[in-house]
């Protein structure tokens, strides 16, 4: 009886260990697309298991599930490490907990009705994927459409469902696979053949010629239009972010980017991008036009007349310490009794007129926020500290788009903003012709992260149809066209700068124009589910 025990349990851990190992190959940077198709079957065969023992069934999917997810966390971004050992502990474990909710109402409901009940499954799973853009908490690297970032040709129909509509289609491939494998050796081979046939066929293939239809639908309607055109100069100065960054003189590393813009600037050039944070040492929002590195890039920018930029800055913002409105993130400054608002802030600045601001709203939790500060304000001091302002940041709480004298609308995305599609399509609606990111992805080192996030880009390409332009301190800087395809990319840690005529579209996608009501859609549904589950939970289990 022990030995069955033991059995039990290690064929448990094979099937969860299994599927995230799938799940890890399918990632960057192995890249090995088809198995994400087939990365789900040993979860959900853990979970049949499981569900024939009556004894405890509950926790060890609980904890099994949890070993895969955790596993699937670590292995695909195990370089957050390199910025923070403790912060990437903390995230592999909080990140991987959503994931089981799925898991769980499945196995609940299943447990009454003796069969697999893969709807709620993939209904509460896309869900969960939907709260990974919305909490405090929010970690969206790990959307399993995601994993098309560097197949964009195969989901071009993201411009209809987003991000979601992928997972959706992986879990659904998922589920049909798994259900033919149960049913091959029960009933006659021909008709075997024949679901395997359908299987292919509706679930893979169709899927696949559909976003050809659509992107052969999207090159007619762009030969259509006498398309707008604008020239873009994106710089990457290359500045280690752990020594040289906070180290150099700010007005040298300006300096250091503006040698290597006009390297690349002509006369047709129309916008150069600096990365995030390009503008160190914190700038007095209150006191900008006075600033000195303010002055340095209108200074240059007088060099270069039309000529406009946007630049990445640490800047802040000041309160009088009494009893008036101040934005909770603000910190007291003893030295000068006042309270601080610190930001991770996008400048656009001109010639002549005034500088326009926008500051980060999507932060990247326990760095950039303190997920729920009216709770958690306590832990505040142990944020990981990245250079420069460490702690909650400020916001605006929405997005804003700088509308230029050339007539074009820049959307100045900020680093971890761009795996948000949802706060993307907000830009979008306020008239984005080009999705600028400016990032600093040199935290992490010579790993995959960097390339994960270039990747995730072409993805808000798709969803947008808008071009885009991309400024990184090191990582990858370039442009990708709406189609998804990289025009021009940098390498990892090199100096450089990189001029691109991109195409503008006036064009609105279905996913911009109606992502709202299919979020309303899949909360609904959830509902539903959970209305589901409750309506069983009192049932006798299906084996009693």
């Amino acid at each position: 009886m022990l030995s069955a025990v033991k059995n039990n349990h290690l064929r448990y851990i094979l099937l969860s260990l299994t599927g995230a190992a799938l799940l890890v190959a399918s990632w960057q940077p192995f890249s090995l697309l088809p198995l994400a198709f087939l990365a789900l079957i040993p979860f959900f065969e853990l979970e049949k298991q499981i569900r024939k023992q009556q004894v405890n069934s509950k926790l060890w999917l609980f904890v099994y599930a949890w070993i895969g997810m955790i596993v699937w966390n670590t292995g695909t971004v195990w370089w957050i490490w390199n910025a923070s050992s403790g912060g990437a502990i903390a995230a592999f474990f909080i990140n991987s907990a959503p994931m089981l909710l799925p898991f769980m109402l499945m196995h609940t409901v299943s447990k009454k009705t003796g069969k697999s009940e893969y709807a709620i499954f993939i209904g509460t799973w896309i869900c969960m994927e939907l709260l990974q853009f919305h909490w405090d908490l929010a970690f969206p690297w790990l959307i399993l459409g995601n994993v098309f970032a560097v197949f964009p040709h195969a989901v071009q129909w993201y411009e209809y469902t987003g991000v979601l509509g992928g997972s959706f289609w992986i879990l659904l491939v998922n589920k049909k696979v798994y259900e033919w494998l149960q049913i091959r050796k029960s009933i006659e081979p021909i008709l075997v053949k024949k679901k395997l046939f359908n299987l292919g066929f509706i679930y893979l293939f169709l899927p696949a010629l559909f976003s050809y239809l659509v992107l052969q639908n999207l090159r007619d309607t762009m030969n259509k239009y006498q398309s707008k055109t604008t020239n873009i100069v994106v710089v990457q100065p290359n500045l280690d972010p752990y020594k040289e960054k906070f180290i150099r003189m700010p007005i040298e590393q300006l300096e250091k980017m503006i040698y290597l813009a006009e390297k690349k600037i002509t006369p047709s050039t129309q916008f150069v991008l600096f990365p995030e944070t390009a503008l160190q040492g914190g700038i007095n929002e209150g006191e900008i036009e006075n600033e000195y590195l303010i002055k340095a890039c209108k200074e240059f920018l007088s060099r270069h007349p039309g000529l406009t930029l946007l630049v990445g800055a640490d800047s802040y913002k000041t309160f009088p310490n009494d009893n008036g409105k101040r934005p909770i993130t603000a910190r007291f400054w003893k030295k000068y009794q006042v309270y601080i608002d610190s930001y991770n802030t996008a400048l656009l600045i001109t010639g002549n007129d005034s500088v326009s601001i926008y500051h980060k709203n999507k932060m990247v939790p326990g760095v950039e926020k303190m997920p729920y500060p009216q709770i958690f304000g306590f832990l505040e001091s142990f944020a990981i500290d990245l250079g420069g302002t460490s702690g909650s940041l400020g916001s605006d709480g929405e997005s804003m788009v700088f509308n230029t004298k050339q007539r074009i609308g820049l959307a100045p995305v900020i680093c971890y903003e761009s795996v948000f599609p949802d706060f993307l399509t907000t830009y979008i609606n306020k008239g984005t012709d080009v999705i600028c990111i400016i990032t600093n992805d040199g935290w992490w080192g010579n790993t995959p992260g960097f390339a994960q996030h270039f990747s995730y880009a072409r993805l808000r390409a798709i969803e947008t149809r808008r071009p885009v332009a991309r400024s990184a301190n090191t990582g990858i800087s370039g442009f990708i066209d709406a189609e998804g395809n990289i025009l021009q990319k940098s390498e990892w840690w090199t100096e450089d700068a990189l001029s691109q005529e991109l195409k503008l579209l006036p064009i609105e996608t279905t996913f911009v124009k109606y992502s709202e009501i299919l979020n309303y859609f899949i909360i609904f549904y959830f509902f539903n589910i959970l209305m589901k589950v409750y309506r069983y939970r009192k049932q006798p289990d299906f084996n009693n």
